[in-house]
């Protein structure tokens, strides 16, 4: 979730992100966000992103925010089983986290 304080009168706001190497970009926007925050849910596991925040009133764009850069996590399988076991050989087996 990309949260901020707003000043002035805003009638929306852009939201732009670039990841530090350049694999994954997107903006969202302009959005009338009832508040000051909103939750960015396509972004990639294991990259680091810079967001930039622009707020619009009377159809105009204000400067960006200064960037701020965050790391996604990479989060472990889940439900990790062994299912057979010999003395040189195990087999196991895992399913992909649903939060990735």
């Amino acid at each position: 979730t990309v949260s901020w304080t707003q000043s002035g009168t805003v009638t929306g706001h852009w939201i732009y992100y670039v990841s530090a190497g350049g694999e994954d970009s997107g903006s969202v926007g302009p959005m009338n966000i009832a508040g000051t925050s909103h939750t960015l849910d396509s972004l990639q596991d294991g990259l680091a992103y810079t967001i930039i925040v622009i707020a619009m009133g009377n159809h105009l764009p204000s400067e960006g925010s200064q960037g701020t850069d965050v790391q996604i996590p990479i989060l472990p399988p889940s439900n990790l089983m062994s299912s057979s076991q010999t003395q040189t050989t195990i087999t196991i087996s895992w399913d992909h986290n649903p939060n990735s």
